[in-house]
């Protein structure tokens, strides 16, 4: 899987999650951020048995550096800055001061650094069996900020990798809508596998899966009404995740649970959780509609190109 890991304490004993999302989309954030104490086993690659075991693949990470902030992202920048860490298309001026903010060049910047960087990594080894799959979408239209899914609907949304491209695959893909069946674009094989795949595993291996937008809800910045979903309200999900605190309801038009509640997330914030509030709330549930009506439309016409896909998993969008 293209998919970083991390091991989380709770009360009720340690949760392991697997992080899948194209590059840019916020998996090595995910990754690395912090809650209870947790310890980042993978930055990229794992490997998931029938039985829940987790193995890992590399010793290394492979971090996109633009607009890295220490206040946000501490252990990422501090292993980026360190001296044994390669970075490319990264901006310094004549002091060797870094400025992960400048575009005059590019904003693919990436950095390599060793696991080591990271002074609370665990290891594989440690890891009992998996817990819970989240499935970065970043978006910027209905995608709430987390949603949990039945084991059709993993695979179907599994397979469907929707996410808006970043300046991590280059000028020609950054901002469009883009569709990577497991966002994993290093698969071999015919894709149709990934998605049986992942339905017998999630019953195998009893994982709970989630969909999680790390972008915007209601439009990108250009509009007023939009909503950004910060690194902090992605923290208090996955913490809320791990520790079964998170409030859920059914969301009517998709099917999956949608947040009621998420501990760490203001009720003012309720709006990225359901995003259907702010479309209503700010008069715009035509606009919002349409796009449920498009999406599935979009979505049963992407799976006529996996003839070989299990029926059950395109079904959920008849």
């Amino acid at each position: 899987m293209h998919a970083g890991s991390k091991i989380v304490p709770t009360d009720k004993g340690e949760k392991t999650l697997l992080i899948i999302g194209l590059s840019g989309t916020g998996k090595t954030t995910t990754t690395f951020t912090t809650q209870n104490n947790s310890r980042p086993v993978q930055d990229d690659f794992v490997a998931l048995m029938p039985n829940g075991r987790v193995y890992a693949t590399e010793a290394g990470c492979f971090a996109k550096t633009f607009g890295l902030n220490p206040d946000t992202e501490k252990i990422i920048h501090d292993a980026v800055i360190s001296p044994d860490a390669l970075l490319e298309n990264v901006s310094q001026n004549d002091k060797g001061e870094l400025d992960f903010f400048d575009t005059s060049y590019t904003k693919n910047g990436r950095a390599v650094f060793h696991l080591s960087a990271i002074p609370t990594a665990g290891k594989a080894e440690e890891i009992k069996k998996a817990d819970a799959l989240i499935i970065l979408n970043k978006n910027e239209n209905i995608i709430p900020a987390v949603a949990k899914l039945n084991r059709i609907q993993a695979a179907a949304y599994f397979m469907l990798g929707e996410t808006t491209g970043t300046s991590a695959g280059g000028a020609s893909e950054e901002g469009k809508a883009m569709r990577v069946p497991g966002t994993n674009p290093f698969f071999p094989m015919r894709d149709d596998q990934q998605g049986n795949r992942l339905e017998e595993l999630v019953d195998k291996v009893g994982l709970e899966v989630y969909i999680m937008n790390t972008g915007r809800v209601g439009g990108p910045d250009t509009v007023e009404s939009s909503k950004k979903i910060k690194i902090p309200h992605s923290s208090a999900i996955v913490k809320g995740i791990c520790e079964g605190t998170i409030e859920w309801e059914t969301d009517t038009d998709f099917g999956y649970l949608v947040a009621k509640k998420v501990p760490g997330i203001d009720d003012t914030d309720i709006d990225i959780l359901q995003p259907k509030k702010l479309y209503e709330r700010t008069g715009r549930l035509n606009d919002y509609m349409s796009t449920v009506d498009r999406l599935k439309i979009e979505r049963r016409d992407f799976f006529k190109n996996y003839p070989e896909l299990d029926p059950k998993i395109y079904s959920i969008f008849n």
